[in-house]
């Protein structure tokens, strides 16, 4: 019976999963494969639907990636306590520069790291993490005797921080290790008990996305405050909204006609604009089972009409939405369907240069801390 050759990028397509998580599932061994002549990874089908096979039926653990970060001669007191717990995998380095790669490239869950007194860079390391375009979701446990006064400046990002007190003990460590995984992943089950996961299952997959862009909780511009005035004024319509979905919120990039700038995830038309390719219509709220009770439909800003089409990163990623929004019933022509998918194109556009910039930036200062070194 034929067993064809696919690609990485075709087996994530038909694990449902982003090309990153095939990736990292072929290298820790979760599907049997090889690499061509030319140094491109290659897997058989029958592989592929096997390990599917094994995920719908649960029997394939996923722990979530741990990254340690602590001088040489520390290392194993992090990672022997944390390598027992079955809720996690764990890598390690001593390196700043080769911890940032490695965060980089295998996008851990959660990173532990020491900070070290005689080495002023170790702020530094964490400012990095925190600013990495690609680590948006990623949260750090600080130990060594950090106060949080040290991270005044961080603003939101300092959210992400946990600090555990110098000298725990190694059951402190893995209790923290663990509080904050499963935080994670109760976050995940909130957005699945609200209707909201992705029907490809990517869910966890696009939340990353969502915090990798940067965007969640960032100061008003106009680079977005324009295009949501001129969706409404085409659509005559007197809301325009540019939304992102959090796990537990609709937070507004930009909010055209009202004041609010969130709404709990659960109230959001957006949830299922995300879950579709196409302009999501709602032509009147009252008269849709799915939104008739809705507190934005019941009370203000008393939503009838919705049209919304996605907002994508560079990976394809729905992180959101454009959408418009009126107070009667209205139709949405098919030009209409056209005009709005082309703003949020637009907009897309627009978060993804901007995500662009941070990793340049990001780049240019890791390689100049290289060539300056640590005596500058």
């Amino acid at each position: 019976m034929e067993d064809p050759i696919m690609t990485t990028r075709e087996a994530a397509k038909l694990l449902g999963v982003s090309i990153r998580t095939a990736q990292t599932w072929i290298e820790e061994n979760g599907l049997d494969s090889w690499k061509t002549p030319g140094g491109h990874r290659r897997v058989r089908r029958s592989a592929v639907t096997d390990l599917k096979a094994r995920l719908a039926a649960k029997e394939i653990p996923k722990p979530m990636l741990v990254l340690v970060h602590a001088p040489p001669h520390k290392l194993h007191t992090y990672t022997e306590p944390l390598s027992l717990l079955p809720e996690c995998t764990v890598r390690a380095s001593s390196d700043p520069f080769a911890t940032l790669l490695t965060a980089g490239h295998l996008l851990p869950a959660l990173i532990v790291l020491e900070v070290e007194p005689c080495n002023g860079n170790w702020l530094r390391l964490v400012e990095s993490v925190l600013q990495h375009p690609a680590l948006g979701h990623a949260h750090v446990v600080i130990t060594g005797g950090a106060t949080s006064s040290e991270f005044a400046n961080l603003g939101g990002a300092a959210r992400r921080l946990h600090l555990l007190a110098a000298g725990a003990s190694s059951t402190a460590l893995q209790s923290m290790v663990v509080q904050r995984l499963c935080h994670m992943k109760a976050a995940a089950r909130l957005a699945a008990e609200t209707g909201t996961v992705d029907t490809a299952g990517n869910e966890s997959q696009r939340l990353a996305a969502v915090a990798a862009s940067g965007v969640v909780d960032s100061p008003a511009e106009e680079a977005f405050d324009e295009i949501t005035r001129l969706a409404a004024a085409i659509f005559e319509a007197p809301i325009a909204l540019l939304t992102l979905l959090t796990p537990d919120r609709q937070w507004f990039k930009s909010h055209w006609g009202l004041e609010r700038s969130e709404t709990p995830r659960s109230w959001a038309f957006c949830n299922f604009t995300i879950l579709q390719d196409d302009v999501f219509v709602v032509e009147d709220a009252r008269l849709d089972l799915r939104f008739a009770s809705n507190p934005l439909v019941t009370g203000e800003p008393g939503i009838r009409f919705y049209a919304g089409a996605n907002i994508r990163d560079s990976q394809g990623y729905a992180l959101g939405s454009l959408c418009v929004i009126d107070r009667a019933p209205r139709r949405l022509v098919p030009s209409a369907r056209d005009a709005l998918t082309t703003l949020a194109r637009l907009a897309s556009d627009r978060i993804s240069l901007r995500v662009t910039e941070r990793q340049l930036r990001w780049a240019t200062a890791r390689t100049a801390d290289r060539v300056a070194g640590p005596d500058r």
